[in-house]
């Protein structure tokens, strides 16, 4: 018998009866992540935290904080920096039975055992992997056939490149300036405006990509209004060829307030859990969140802690 996708097997893992779901949510604390060691030895850590979803048969939601005592935080330590930093995870995503993360600083790929080991599987390089030596800045991650997608912010052209990495983790880099013209020009931002991507999934039952920038600005970058005023509420619901594009609404905008990662709940694939971040000078807050593909909001901004978290996924 002919086993299905890994798409596919992750969308259904669970029924439309299941009530309850373990959350997993890793942090990127940029500068913050520096520590040293017991023995003096300098080292960068990330904390993976764990939270209870309770859906009701009403199809209301609600989350609970696991205490650090009872298992609900764990801190991942890495060796690995570039320029000075490391450590800061940008996604995590279950690609068959491994759960896996991305660092955007050095472009590290691994893969999380027992709650707190770092497995390196990977290191992606800027753009096409051979201009520089530099680690790429993956930011959204999704599971595609049997194949592990990662993807930039899509603001630079060392930005427009994905990663596909195979079962067996071998890598190809594709180039996709033309598709992120395309969702720009969707949303009608023109050459001098910029979207910035963190947060995408491929939906194997509907054949088509979801986006849902963090950022959406229709003017040159300035950081106080990047941080302030761009801050999206589109869900851009894409063919696979990106040459049909539907933009959708989710909610009200809180300009300050961008998603930094969102996930298909397994048994319920029209609803999703997610992430926004806000990054301020220097305050920093992470608010979960629940909308459907019609824009509908499930469950309300919550904030989950005064630090910056930029990847969930349904364990």
């Amino acid at each position: 018998m002919k086993q299905r996708p890994l798409d596919q097997q992750r969308l259904s893992r669970y029924s439309s009866q299941q009530e309850e779901y373990r959350l997993a949510i890793i942090t990127d604390e940029d500068d913050s992540s520096q520590i040293e060691l017991d023995d003096g030895q300098t080292a960068w850590r990330s904390t993976l935290r764990h939270d209870e979803l309770t859906r009701s048969a009403s199809g209301e939601y609600e989350l609970t904080e696991i205490a650090e005592e009872d298992g609900g935080e764990h801190h991942l330590i890495s060796l690995i920096a570039e320029g000075g930093r490391g450590a800061e995870f940008s996604e995590l995503v279950m690609f068959g039975k491994h759960l896996m993360t991305f660092d955007d600083r050095t472009g590290l790929v691994c893969e999380i055992r027992n709650q707190n080991q770092l497995i390196p599987r990977q290191i992606l390089m800027a753009g096409s992997g051979d201009e520089k030596f530099k680690g790429f800045k993956g930011e959204w991650a999704t599971v595609k056939g049997n194949e592990l997608i990662v993807g930039s912010h899509g603001k630079k052209p060392t930005e427009e490149w994905i990663k596909v990495i195979g079962r067996n983790y071998g890598l190809q880099s594709i180039n996709w300036h033309n598709n992120y013209n395309k969702l720009k020009k969707a949303a009608g931002v023109d050459k001098d405006g910029y979207i910035v991507h963190e947060a995408a999934e491929w939906h194997p039952q509907l054949e088509k990509w979801l986006f849902f920038p963090r950022k959406i600005s229709d003017r040159a970058f300035d950081p106080e209004y990047d941080e302030t005023c761009c801050g999206s509420n589109k869900l851009f619901i894409v063919s696979e060829d990106f040459n049909d594009i539907e933009i959708i609404s989710v909610g009200d905008i809180v300009a300050e307030r961008g998603v930094s990662s969102f996930k298909i709940l397994p048994g319920h694939p029209n609803e999703c859990v997610g992430l926004k971040s806000v990054e301020v000078g220097d305050r920093t807050e992470t608010y979960f969140f629940v909308f459907d593909l019609k824009g509908n909001i499930l469950h309300d901004d919550h904030l989950i802690g005064h630090y910056k978290c930029e990847g969930i996924e349904i364990l």
